[in-house]
């Protein structure tokens, strides 16, 4: 077949504007719109001025500079000097700017100066999707995940390691000090490598400070924050990131994408302790409760299902699986008798009570165990219990009655056909932030930073799903919903 000519010198027959060459419908128009459309509570609580001051040099105009991070972070690029390339070379970057190109400084101190306000941004889609009435708060889902910090494994200490760490430092600082003593004339300049051996004498003697106080097993001297967890790419310095996502509905029970309506980022490597404060963010985002939420065994706990019960709201967690050991012989097969206060297994042998005790050191829980005698002959013996010294044991908490009636339950069908929704609602979002948006490991450092960083994150996901409903189904009244 014939080709087309090839021509690099070809000209304009008149010249262009660069909105020709930016399709209508194209992520960087709805990021513009997004950014234009803030309200002045907004602008006021992210700390951005329109109006600039009278006197000075003209500075780059801050929506511009918003719209930068926030086109740069839906697409991937999240560092200053990538989004500085960016604004020379990409249509979308040049469009948003007016064919301005702030260098990496600049966009680093707008981005530093306004990052711990994003959150505000994150509550802004939340609302547009309310407004417009395309979230279906009906149902929610709380997961989280496993992020990387800007750290190195190998920078991880325990006590005895920061205690070696310390001697070589001052075994070094006091080696040269005397090197730099020996010249008995005018004192020279502090050397470079004394400079770097006190300062990391005291940022080891600040990490023993902060292992002490804060009883963890190991300390990175990178990132304090960052705790030692377990991922799919095995045990590295990671923070644990949640969200709440609800699915974005398109009428008749359908759906078109999903919504994060809470983030956030805390240095502990379990999930249960997370689920009030986010489910309190979410109703604090959307304005609503929503009757069902979906979690993983990560937040079973009895502290957490009477959460849900305070709430008005149903818990769809499953127990995890080292509950499930004994099979016919787990804790909910044992039947319970008011009159003599104890419990019948299922060989029909008593458990009787035989006090109380603490369960790890706080709550206080009642034992009923059967005797050693009646159990070694037994024929479930090695299958409900494998003591040598004692019987079967049952520990009884004051939450053991709401346990075993939503473990009940969540043998149902309904419980099964809910909890199925919940790998398609909120996995596939931690999967497009870490591939997509390149989330799967943070650029700053310290709790504080990531958890800004993670909301800006969270915001530029929730801007990919409500474009793709402006683009393919245009939202009603955009300009209204900032109104």
């Amino acid at each position: 077949m014939p080709l087309r000519p090839l021509c690099r010198e070809q000209a304009w027959l008149l010249p262009p504007s660069l909105d020709e060459l930016l399709a209508q419908d194209h992520a960087a128009r709805f990021v513009a719109a997004f950014v234009d459309g803030l309200s002045p509570a907004a602008l006021a609580e992210l700390e951005i001025d329109k109006e600039g001051a009278v006197l000075g040099a003209p500075a780059y105009h801050p929506c511009a500079l918003l719209a930068v991070w926030l086109y740069g972070f839906m697409t991937g690029v999240r560092s200053s000097r990538r989004l500085e390339a960016a604004c020379h070379d990409q249509i979308p970057m040049l469009w948003l700017t007016g064919c301005q190109r702030p260098d990496h400084n600049t966009l680093w101190r707008f981005y530093r100066s306004h990052r711990p306000a994003m959150r505000r941004l994150l509550k802004e889609t939340v609302a547009i999707a309310v407004t417009v009435g395309y979230v279906d708060l009906a149902l929610q889902a709380v997961d989280g995940t496993k992020v990387g910090a800007n750290a190195s494994r190998d920078r991880s200490y325990d006590a005895p390691g920061l205690a070696k760490l310390m001697a070589r430092a001052e075994a070094a600082i006091a080696a040269l000090e005397a090197q730099n003593q020996q010249d008995e004339a005018a004192p020279p300049p502090m050397p470079a490598e004394l400079g770097r051996a006190q300062s990391l004498k005291e940022r080891v003697r600040a990490a023993q400070a902060r292992l002490a106080a804060e009883g963890h097993k190991q300390v990175n001297l990178t990132d304090g924050d960052a705790l030692l967890m377990k991922s799919r790419q095995g045990i590295l310095p990671a923070y644990n990131a949640q969200a709440v996502v609800s699915p974005l509905g398109g009428g008749e029970g359908q759906r078109h994408g999903m919504l994060i309506t809470a983030a956030d980022v805390v240095a502990e490597t379990t999930d249960y302790r997370q689920l009030r404060p986010m489910l309190e963010e979410a109703q604090g985002m959307t304005g609503a409760r929503s009757p069902t939420v979906l979690a993983d065994g990560g937040y079973y706990t009895g502290a957490n299902l009477a959460v849900g019960y305070e709430r008005g709201q149903r818990l769809v967690i499953p127990q995890q699986q080292r509950g499930r050991d004994r099979g016919d012989y787990f804790k909910d097969r044992f039947r319970y008798d008011v009159a003599s206060d104890s419990y019948q297994c299922p060989q029909g042998q008593q458990l009787h009570f035989r006090g109380l005790t603490k369960a790890r050191g706080k709550t206080s829980v009642r034992v009923y165990a059967a005797p050693k005698q009646v159990c070694h002959h037994c024929p479930a013996y090695g299958v409900c219990t494998r003591d040598q010294h004692a019987g079967r044991v049952l520990w009884i908490g004051p939450d053991d009655i709401r346990l075993r009636q939503h473990r009940s339950w969540m043998e149902t069908e309904e419980a099964h056909r809910l909890y199925a929704q919940r790998k398609e609602l909120i996995e596939p979002v931690f999967g497009i932030i870490k591939e997509q948006l390149g989330g799967r490991r943070f650029l700053l450092r310290g709790l504080a930073n990531v958890r800004a960083e993670f909301t800006l994150l969270a915001t530029a996901f929730n801007l990919r799903m409500l474009w793709r409903q402006w683009t393919t189904r245009r939202l009603p009244a955009w300009r209204a919903c900032y109104s």
